[in-house]
């Protein structure tokens, strides 16, 4: 048997193991079961990117101290003693849970008539931030 001969059976053979290799290969793959991400976020990606919360910068100076006013206010302001221009004695802060107003109560009551209202709370946290 020449050189040539037994190349040609080894490449034959070689074709023969890679095809048979190749059919048995395809009969075992299968594909996995399909994961949606979980609460329903979507799919991530360069074509469906999710939506991403954006970085802000903190607030300082008149602007802090504008938000911090308007949060106290929305939150005493909504209180019933206080609304309206109200004044409220230390029992009642006590007893609708501002317990702030109680605790500075005499600090804040600079008129010392045993009753406050909004406008000085709001007199005596200016006066407090300036310290």
């Amino acid at each position: 048997m020449s050189p040539i001969d037994m190349l040609r059976r080894l490449s034959i053979l070689m074709l023969l193991s890679v095809l048979a290799g190749g059919v048995g290969a395809a009969t075992l793959q299968s594909v996995a079961p399909v994961q949606l991400p979980h609460r329903g976020s979507g799919v991530d990606g360069p074509y469906f990117p999710r939506t991403r919360v954006t970085a802000t910068m903190p607030t300082t100076g008149n602007d802090l101290a504008q938000q911090a006013q308007q949060r106290l206010d929305a939150r005493l302001g909504a209180n019933t003693v206080l609304s309206n221009g109200a004044a409220i004695t230390k029992t009642q802060a006590q007893a609708n849970g501002l317990g702030y107003i109680a605790k500075h109560f005499d600090q804040i009551d600079t008129t010392h008539s045993g009753r406050v209202t909004m406008s000085d709370v709001r007199q005596y946290l200016q006066q407090r931030q300036r310290q």
